[in-house]
């Protein structure tokens, strides 16, 4: 069985908690989950599931999660963690998903328009970082489960503070390994980099919210891009049809309202699925 069959069967039978045994048990699932970078998605999703099993047989003897479980959460998760062996495939596939990633978020905007050189170097540079950062996020993110409001509002703050450093590399670290990629050449590495864009959306991220969301975005940014670079549609789009100054008028509302309706949207589903 696969580790996508086991959240599917989790997310099913976690509907099927009280209230109070779902905050116990999804406390201890996020924590696991985000401290298990480097162990087997299979084994620790089984391990999830099979928790969830017993705190289920618990509660149907109307037994509590905590009682059955224990008082100290984290200690037993820790446990749990350090038992789990470190699997060489799955860390591999963690840093190709979040360096690729980082590629294909920040080049596929900057092929839209022909001429703008693409930074190779601040690619595979911040790819890299991203990668650490995203380890380091990830250990914040888990240390936050069972800590007090301010100590996870400090601990937001930094993980916050390392995703802005991430933008921020992306846009003013420079190198000389730049190149243009106008004509033909734009076209094949747009293709390239759509193909690994779509692998890691459909394969890893399994096309779930909200990521739907920044793939739509970097379709269209790619659809542009390639249109852009084909002769006589280049020229209609990138030759301005009305006045920049009218322009800026309709563009800053528009990207306004779809930021807003992005936002909003990915909120409301968000806030769903955890009613769910």
């Amino acid at each position: 069985m696969k580790a996508d069959s086991l959240i599917e069967e989790n997310d099913q039978l976690r509907k099927q908690l009280t209230p109070e045994n779902k905050q116990y048990y999804e406390e201890l699932m996020t924590y696991i989950r985000a401290n298990s970078t480097f162990k087997s998605d299979l084994d620790v999703e089984q391990i999830l599931l099979d928790i969830l099993n017993d705190i289920l047989e618990a509660q149907s003897n109307n037994q509590t999660a905590q009682s059955y479980f224990g008082k100290n959460p984290k200690e037993s998760a820790d446990d749990i963690l350090k038992s789990l062996p470190r699997n060489l495939t799955e860390t591999l596939k963690f840093a190709l998903s979040i360096a690729l990633g980082y590629i294909v978020v920040f080049m596929i905007p900057s092929l839209t328009t022909p001429g703008i050189k693409t930074d190779l170097g601040n690619l595979i540079i911040m790819g890299i970082v991203s990668f650490i950062l995203a380890n380091i996020i990830l250990w914040l993110v888990g240390q936050t489960i069972y800590q007090r409001k301010v100590v996870k509002f400090v601990i937001d703050a930094i993980a916050v503070l390392l995703f802005a450093a991430v933008v921020a590399g992306s846009i003013f670290l420079k190198t000389p390994l730049s190149f243009e990629t106008n004509g033909t050449v734009g076209i094949i590495l747009i293709a390239i980099v759509f193909l690994i864009m779509t692998y890691i959306y459909i394969g890893i991220f399994k096309h779930r919210m909200p990521w739907t969301i920044i793939y739509v975005v970097l379709t269209i940014d790619a659809i542009i891009g390639v249109l852009s670079r084909i002769p006589v549609i280049g020229r209609m789009i990138t030759d301005p049809v009305i006045p920049k100054s009218t322009l800026l008028w309709i563009l800053i509302p528009g990207c306004i309202i779809a930021a807003l309706i992005g936002g909003v949207g990915t909120y409301y589903w968000l806030t769903k699925h955890d009613e769910n």
